[in-house]
């Protein structure tokens, strides 16, 4: 029986890294990830899962969780197919306030996206006067433009990748492209390179592959990526 248990083992352990030479990780991109998270409101996400962050995969029973200190709650998720879309998306609700983090869980291998913990209130008041001021008065967070990118840098799935001293969530293949702690690249560039990574050739055989980023994805991204002063422009 123990040789048994000993060979199963084993041949789960060998087929995971046959599946890990093949390809098997993939990225997990969360789009539009809304500023308001309300206690007792279903929040909806959307996602899209790539193989090397290229081959859209369908057909997977992604899940969905969030945890705030021992509490831990369970969302439901569904895949979708809307004018040529597809995807995956999800609702969860919180049951209380608090700094809650979310996880989507691809159903891909160990494939997940995992966003930065997020403020949960009660409720949102009517809006008065700007904005801003309405966020505040509703104890929402009001994010600047490099941290709202230091949100997506997690959400959209650089860190899958990447690695990011701010960010400080390690990636399914962390490391397989450069870490992008204190580098900072010219602004006209790196909109350029993002909107469509094939300008640059492959670097070792590896090239950023083309998540659909939109304008409004990029400028946040590239504040945060060049929020630091000082450091080293790389314009390649």
């Amino acid at each position: 029986m123990k040789r048994l248990a000993i060979g199963i083992t084993a041949a789960m352990l060998v087929a995971s890294i046959a599946a890990f030479a093949s390809g098997g990780w993939a990225v997990v991109s969360v789009a539009k990830v809304p500023d308001a998270w309300i206690a007792g409101k279903p929040l909806q996400l959307t996602w899209q899962v790539r193989q090397h962050g290229v081959t859209r995969i369908d057909g997977l029973r992604p899940t969905l969780e969030a945890r705030s200190g021992s509490h831990r709650v369970e969302g439901r998720t569904w895949a979708f197919n809307e004018d040529g879309q597809r995807g995956y998306r999800g609702t969860i609700t919180f049951p209380e306030p608090g700094e809650w983090q979310v996880t989507v869980h691809s159903g891909f291998g160990r494939s997940r996206a995992v966003l930065l913990p997020w403020r949960v209130v009660d409720s949102i008041t009517p809006v008065r006067g700007t904005v801003e001021a309405h966020l505040e008065t509703a104890g929402l967070p009001v994010f600047s433009e490099a941290e709202r990118g230091r949100r997506l840098f997690a959400a959209l799935g650089c860190v899958t990748c990447h690695v990011h001293r701010e960010v400080g969530i390690k990636g399914e293949v962390s490391g397989y492209a450069p870490e992008l702690t204190d580098r900072r690249f010219e602004a006209e560039y790196l909109a350029r390179f993002l909107a469509n990574p094939s300008i640059k050739p492959p670097t070792d055989g590896k090239r950023m592959p083309n998540l659909g980023l939109r304008d409004k994805d990029i400028a946040p991204l590239i504040a945060f990526i060049n929020a630091s002063s000082g450091r080293r422009v790389t314009t390649r």
